[in-house]
């Protein structure tokens, strides 16, 4: 009997691990706007302390998202976002730097991208145009919107 508890207790744990899932491009939708995930340099991802991932095809799906449920940040253990110079590369969005640049489209029209540096934001603004945000300025940003 006691290999059997183990065994529960074990895929109890197991199942309850706190952790990034991978964003299945082309297959996965978006929990915002129920769009298809297809666009690797724009994708998004929050999990919350629970395990819970939500999976987004643009940052500003997550950020909406994030402005309509109003939960706190400490409700999530990882809030990503899509390197625009690595696709595929999620990022802490609390240390992201952000370009709006009507030159680099997003998928859903906000023009809105990340980069791991300032120095690559700038560089990117200084290529396409734009402005430079934070995650807490990018925020304030759409929710005026």
């Amino acid at each position: 009997m006691k290999p059997l508890t183990f065994l529960m207790l074990s895929l109890l744990f197991v199942s309850c691990t706190v952790k990034v899932q991978p964003i299945e491009y082309g297959t996965d939708t978006c929990d915002f706007c129920k769009m298809g995930i297809v666009d690797a340099k724009h994708a998004a991802q929050l999990v919350t302390t629970k395990g819970k991932n939500y999976k987004f095809d643009a940052i500003e799906c997550m950020l909406h998202y994030l402005a309509d449920t109003a939960k706190p940040a400490k409700e999530y253990t990882h809030l990503l976002v899509a390197d625009v110079l690595n696709p595929g590369t999620l990022i802490p969005a609390e240390q992201a730097n952000f370009i709006v640049s009507k030159n680099i489209p997003s998928p859903m029209g906000a023009f809105l991208s990340a980069t791991q540096t300032k120095e690559e934001a700038d560089q990117l603004i200084d290529e396409f145009t734009g402005d430079h945000y934070t995650f807490t300025t990018i925020r304030q940003q759409l929710s005026h919107q």
